[in-house]
């Protein structure tokens, strides 16, 4: 029987319907800045992460990108699969370099309508999911870069189970939703609060404590709901 690794979705599956699922799954690897799909590609397959991280980046007529989520081993990538949706929705880009399983749509398809518990774990992925949405949207709305810049650096260090960080200019930018001159401040404030290191494409965290009280309470919301 293949392992579920750390992803949390094959770990709370069954026995059963993981091994239907995974048995002769693909493991693959995704560097970092590699686009994993972009706006309307093909769902061709479903991937779930052991470790790492992926942003989902929503593209804007403007040409501004944000970020809107980031996926790692509680989650998982081509969810519109299961809605009958063909294409993906909103562009995915890898943030810290992920490995994982594939399968295709259509095995994630059978073990949604052949089993209950599938069906649990699934919905219950999709309402975190839901609810992450509803906190980026608030964040993006009433938060300053600063405390948008601490939230995402706590939420990937968590899921990526990482200190260290690679971040482009362009990345924090997509990340927190502002210019490059907004998180080039943002980025100052929290170096001199001692909260964080940054050199040379990357962000090292130096005081969680420190991140978390320059940070907004999304972060703690998100925390306490568990969602991904």
């Amino acid at each position: 029987m293949r392992s579920p690794g750390h992803n949390q979705i094959l770990k709370q599956l069954s026995a059963e319907d993981r091994e239907t699922l995974i048995a002769d799954a693909d493991y693959v690897s995704h560097r970092v800045g590699e686009t994993f799909a972009r706006v309307g590609d093909p769902i061709s397959t479903v991937y779930f992460p052991d470790t790492g991280v992926i942003t989902v980046i929503s593209e804007m007529a403007t040409g501004h990108h944000v970020a809107v989520a980031g996926v790692g081993a509680e989650g998982m990538l081509g969810l519109g699969a299961l809605f009958g949706k063909q294409r993906h929705p909103l562009s995915l880009i890898v943030l810290v370099e992920s490995s994982g399983h594939v399968v295709t749509p259509r095995r994630l398809t059978d073990g949604f309508r052949r089993s209950e518990n599938f069906r649990r774990v699934m919905l219950s992925h999709i309402d975190g999911l839901m609810r992450e949405l509803r906190t980026a949207a608030a964040c993006n709305r009433v938060h300053s870069h600063r405390q948008r810049l601490a939230r995402w650096l706590l939420t990937t260090t968590d899921k990526a189970g990482e200190r260290s960080l690679p971040m482009t200019h362009e990345t924090l930018a997509q990340l927190v939703g502002g210019p490059r001159h907004a998180v080039t401040v943002a980025l100052n404030e929290l170096r001199r609060k001692g909260a964080i290191a940054h050199l040379r494409g990357r962000i090292d965290i130096l005081d969680r404590a420190v991140l978390i009280a320059q940070s907004c309470e999304c972060y703690a919301a998100s925390a306490q709901s568990g969602s991904p």
